[in-house]
């Protein structure tokens, strides 16, 4: 059944914010985007839902994982990086019930959507709890393995799992240099393209995995210790972008989550392969205290997203609350504009997701946003990314 939604003002991109505009629909998909007045005139009785307001897209989380929403960000306080994932690991261990634990990550995710978070970059190693959890994700199966000779059993395995579902919606995930081995990385991305998936990876986080790709020392080595005990990696030098880039790992396709610690090689890099980052700006500042070169990312035209990271290392996965954070960190150097951008089309196009999220527009199905403003067209989009968190609403289209 058609129906029209009339927004006071609209959102339609990041760019086009019109005011007084009709949205026809018809089972969820949009049929067409115009001047309301005109919009009733030429179709007569097709009833009508009236917002008072702003009506946007949804937004897409770049990167998260759903499976650590059963844990909460303040009770892994850390001394560092490696001390945050060590307890982590250890929580992860512990016995909980699978019913429990999918509860959870249902009722997270679903209260996210409720928020205004259309499509997610879910990255998790929990094959059977990620690939239930709907279709508006990209899973990405995330595989480790650091020694070269587990390689192809890690690989063998995880495509045995994979096989089991559709190509569209899960692919698989490097976690980090520091944890998967060349080989392994090779074989990931190399499914990935055949697939014609993006692929992500948890690129330079920190200190301390610059420090263990450079030279084989530092705090990562106690955590391989602990977590792998007898490993292997043969430190050259490089920066964790140019030791993955040396493996053939960056092109138009990957996803390099978090990149705060980027010198100006590694941003050139990234730049020419034109690779895309999630930043994540709340999960950075819980973990380091850091947060990505912004200046000379956005000076290098590199494709940005947003992601929230997880529960475990921040404090909710509200793409709301996530771009408020990332243009109160970031204002200075980005508009309104940007982050609405980077968080609805930026991150579609470079998902291959363009064709149902980012914008409203004709063919588009993801989720429309409702907002309750009484102010300015002018001033919706600053409204979007400074004051919107908590009164957002998902019009049932």
């Amino acid at each position: 059944m058609k129906k029209i939604l009339r927004g006071r003002i609209v959102v339609e991109g990041h760019q086009l914010v019109t005011s007084n505009t009709g949205i026809l629909l018809e089972d969820g998909v949009i049929l067409g985007v115009g001047d309301y007045d005109n919009m009733v005139t030429e179709l007569g009785n097709v009833p009508v839902h009236d917002y008072d307001g702003i009506l946007c897209p949804g937004l897409i989380n770049s990167h998260t994982h759903l499976e650590l929403s059963t844990f909460r960000y303040r009770d892994f306080l850390h001394k560092d990086f490696v001390d945050w994932v060590m307890r982590l690991v250890d929580s992860r261990s512990l016995p909980f019930r699978d019913s429990d634990g999918r509860l959870k990550c249902a009722t997270a995710k679903q209260e996210a959507e409720d928020r205004g978070t259309a499509f997610f970059v879910n990255v998790g190693n929990d094959f059977k709890l990620n690939e239930r959890l709907g279709d508006n994700q990209l899973f990405q199966f995330e595989l480790l393995g650091i020694n070269e000779n587990v390689a192809e059993h890690v690989y063998s395995k995880a495509m045995t799992t994979i096989g089991q579902s559709g190509s569209e919606r899960v692919a698989m995930g490097i976690h980090a240099p520091y944890s998967v081995s060349p080989q392994l990385m090779k074989k990931i991305k190399y499914h990935n393209d055949s697939i014609g998936s993006v692929t992500s990876i948890h690129l330079a986080e920190t200190s301390d995995e610059v420090e263990f790709i450079r030279t084989g020392n530092g705090r990562i080595v106690d955590l391989l210790d602990r977590r792998v005990g007898s490993w292997k990696f043969s430190p050259n030098g490089l920066s964790p972008v140019k030791y993955v880039d040396s493996l053939g790992i960056l092109d138009n396709k990957t996803l390099c989550a978090h990149c705060v610690c980027l010198d100006d090689d590694d941003v050139r890099t990234l730049a020419e392969r034109r690779s895309g980052v999630a930043v994540c700006v709340r999960s950075n500042r819980f973990l380091s205290g850091e947060v990505p070169p912004l200046r000379k990312l956005l000076e290098h035209e590199i494709t940005l997203t947003i992601g929230t990271d997880s529960t475990a290392s921040s404090p909710d996965i509200d793409m709301f609350a996530e771009v408020s954070a990332f243009y109160h960190e970031f204002h200075g150097l980005v508009s309104p504009t940007d982050v609405m951008k980077y968080a609805t089309t930026n991150a579609a196009i470079f998902l291959g997701k363009s064709d149902a999220y980012g914008s409203i527009s004709v063919g588009k199905r993801g989720p429309i946003i409702f907002v309750p403003f009484d102010g300015a067209r002018q001033d919706a989009v600053e409204f979007l990314v400074t004051e919107a968190v908590g009164k957002t609403k998902v019009v049932k289209c």
